[in-house]
């Protein structure tokens, strides 16, 4: 943040406010702090301008004569709903508030009322609890994302025409395709707006990699509030749900479920919708697919500009590797452009040639990438991408490489006047591309 952001907090108590100023030690000063004392008076101040962020503090009946707390908020009667609907408070701001952010301040006995409100539209909600350790970086990250969204970086300024979308899948599961995802989509967001999707039914790894808070959204509430609108999602619902990456400025993260009750809704409908949206505001759309041939992943592969195939230096990935190939070259992804990233996990005994693996696969090489375990294992640990944590090492620029080919194989166009969207749907048939890459651009 280049400049004071205005909080405003909702809270009868009028000695709250000072309390988060304590929370905040140090760091108050970079907040203008503001507090009213119900939402009447908070939407004046929002309609007024200048209010950035709004920090509700929601309480619910079964718990209405107070906790101690790190804040010393003590008197809980402050904005308190209807017996009826105790998120009316909230609901009230998210109709009227004009996109201003909301965050909820809750007890531990109304934190499932505070997950309703985020996957009703809340930014976040922060437990009093846990607020000692929790509040700056809340703050942080949903002042963070309101400012990205209004007003993006000169060099990641909307296009006018949809992103490019780039999807990996692995040849079989467990050969490193989340990992060569992730930095590629760092390295494109060095220059680019890009959007890293992880398009996972079930449950992703990218949360545990990233450890994002437990009030952040992700697929499964996105596709939850798609839902409650008959399943259509606006573009508002997406850009609420990704995730900023701190240490990589262009790059927003899509999380799949981490609840295994929203796990499994993702389809084929909903899967390219998300894509449409996505492309709408990124110059590229890392997708992370699972190593699968399902309805959802042809629908994928059919929408998208650039399959990313990653395959291992041992005969079952290569095989594998073909049958997927050769399934893609029955679908409708005419405008698909398939390319091998041949991946090195560890040093092999006998690995194939990597000329049987161009005779075998007959697609052009992306990128070689080598092994590097212990630089990807100091990665996780630093909760970093590896191309940001040690850009000079041979893994870095190999990914950046891949990175640079990918850029070059699906260049991004950039024009002044916005173009129509592009619908998902239509793409000629034709075989994908054949072109092959001479050993020594491969390697």
């Amino acid at each position: 943040m280049d400049q004071d952001q205005t909080v405003l907090l909702i809270d009868q108590d009028s000695a709250a406010i000072d309390s988060i100023r304590r929370v905040l030690g140090d760091q108050a000063s970079r907040f203008k702090l503001r507090r009213v004392a119900d939402v009447p008076t908070a939407l004046a101040r929002i309609w007024g301008g200048g209010i950035d962020l709004v920090l509700l503090n929601l309480t619910t009946s079964a718990n209405p004569v107070g906790i101690a707390s790190p804040l010393g908020i003590v008197s809980l009667v402050e904005i308190s709903g209807s017996a009826e609907n105790p998120l009316a408070p909230f609901l009230e701001l998210q109709e009227k508030a004009q996109g201003v952010p909301v965050v909820i301040l809750c007890d531990s006995c109304g934190e499932g009322l505070a997950r309703t409100a985020v996957q009703q539209g809340a930014s976040a909600y922060l437990l009093r609890e846990a607020s000692e350790a929790d509040l700056l970086n809340v703050l942080r990250s949903v002042l963070g994302k309101a400012v990205r969204s209004s007003t993006p970086p000169r060099t990641m300024a909307f296009t006018g025409k949809d992103g490019k979308i780039i999807s990996f899948m692995g040849a079989k599961g467990g050969v490193g395709t989340t990992t060569v995802a992730l930095n590629v989509a760092a390295a494109l967001a060095g220059h680019r707006r890009v959007i890293l999707v992880e398009l996972h039914p079930e449950l992703g790894s990218l949360p545990l990699y990233f450890q994002p808070h437990r009030s952040m959204r992700d697929i499964g509430d996105l596709l939850a509030m798609g839902a409650d609108r008959a399943g259509e999602i606006p573009l508002r619902d997406l850009e609420s749900c990704l995730w900023p990456v701190k240490s990589v400025p262009g790059l927003q993260v899509l999380f799949a479920s981490r609840s295994h009750q929203k796990s499994g809704s993702l389809d084929s409908g909903n899967a390219t919708e998300i894509l449409a949206l996505a492309s709408q505001i990124a110059d590229y759309v890392i997708l992370d697919l699972p190593a699968s041939l399902s309805e959802t992943n042809r629908a994928v592969l059919e929408n998208s500009d650039c399959l990313a195939l990653v395959v291992e230096r041992d005969p079952i990935a290569v095989r594998s590797a073909k049958l997927i190939l050769n399934r893609v070259d029955s679908w409708k992804a005419g405008r698909l452009s398939i390319g091998a990233v041949i991946l090195n996990r560890a040093a092999l005994v006998s690995p194939i040639p990597f000329t049987e693996i161009d005779a075998e696969l007959r697609i052009p090489t992306l990128g070689v990438i080598p092994p590097a375990p212990d630089l990807c294992a100091a990665a996780q640990h630093a909760y970093s991408p590896i191309v940001t944590l040690d850009a000079d090492s041979l893994l870095s620029v190999a990914l950046r490489g891949l990175g640079r080919e990918i850029e070059e194989l699906v260049p991004s166009s950039r024009l002044a006047e916005r173009a129509e969207a592009r619908p998902l749907a239509a793409a000629p048939v034709t075989q994908h591309m054949t072109q092959k890459l001479t050993p020594a651009e491969a390697r």
